[in-house]
């Protein structure tokens, strides 16, 4: 074991109660990532360990270095391999201040952004995968999947909220907790402040009430693939569910929306298509 894996502990970035942040080196390669032409950097892992946004580098006894950056990196893929193949990668994770633990248990986790994302690993491979960009990830019961909102033209109808998500390979998406429909109405609000109240992005969702003894149930059919349960629309301090307008027109869709209340969702008509529709919540399951 000695012989295929070295630990580095380099200085000590950021104290977090017992963890603090260090560089994890092994005998290791990046899968698919050639360092031939890459620049030469003979302090590689010291120059990743500096940059808040480099969370992984790669380099060999030429000290050609490869560093990847947090936000421009979406999967990649490390495998262990031996002393002699004058191979290194270093994982910037958070590690016990006061004892070093047995190699075989350690996960890297990576603590850049607003989500930290544990590496996994399957015997001599290191695999880690995260949302895109600034998308948010929310771990689900078997799944993990990630959501953003995105501004688009006032007026906007939920179909054209839903060929947006398309456009971008993502789908309109639903919401299965309450934490993630709380998110998505804080981010909303960032990213519109000055919207009048009952403004709202468009989310999965659609009414369904066969089977029930009344016509405005509170349980409604997703469409995205990857979205199950209720949870979040159950109770009625975070969804807004009053079934008709006050014109009494049907409203069977939902929107996270913006309102001087602890609600998060609203439902909605279906074909409405006014100042008040902003964008859309776009969502996709990552694999």
């Amino acid at each position: 074991m000695f012989l295929k894996v070295l630990f580095i502990f380099l200085i000590i970035l950021e104290a977090t109660g017992e963890d603090t942040t260090k560089m994890l080196k092994i005998f290791g390669k990046v899968s698919n990532v050639s360092l031939n032409a890459t620049m030469v950097d003979t302090n590689c892992m010291a120059t990743c360990f500096t940059q808040d946004d480099c969370f992984l580098a790669y380099f060999n006894l030429q000290d050609h270095c490869q560093l990847f950056s947090f936000n421009a990196t979406e999967s990649i893929e490390v495998v262990e391999t031996t002393k002699a193949e004058g191979l290194f990668v270093a994982f910037k994770t958070t590690l016990p201040n006061d004892t070093c633990p047995a190699y075989d248990s350690m996960i890297p986790v990576v603590n850049i952004g607003e989500d930290s994302v544990s590496w996994k690993r399957s015997e001599k491979t290191f695999s880690f995968q995260k949302c895109r960009g600034d998308w948010k990830m929310f771990n689900r019961t078997g799944l993990t999947v990630c959501m953003q909102v995105f501004l688009l033209n006032p007026g906007i109808s939920r179909v054209e909220a839903m060929e947006y998500c398309e456009s971008i390979n993502t789908t309109l998406t639903g919401v299965a907790m309450i934490e993630e429909s709380e998110w998505l109405q804080d981010r909303f609000k960032k990213l519109d402040p000055g919207a009048p109240g009952w403004s709202g992005v468009w989310m999965d969702g659609i009414r369904n009430c066969t089977g029930f003894k009344v016509a405005n149930c509170r349980n409604f059919d997703w469409s995205d693939g990857y979205t199950e349960g209720q949870d979040a629309l159950a109770s009625s301090s975070n969804a807004y569910l009053s079934y008709r307008t006050d014109g009494g027109i049907i409203e069977n869709c939902l929107q996270v929306f913006i309102i001087d209340a602890p609600q998060t969702i609203n439902d909605v008509e279906c074909d409405h298509a006014g100042r008040l529709d902003r964008g859309a919540v776009c969502g996709y399951r990552l694999n």
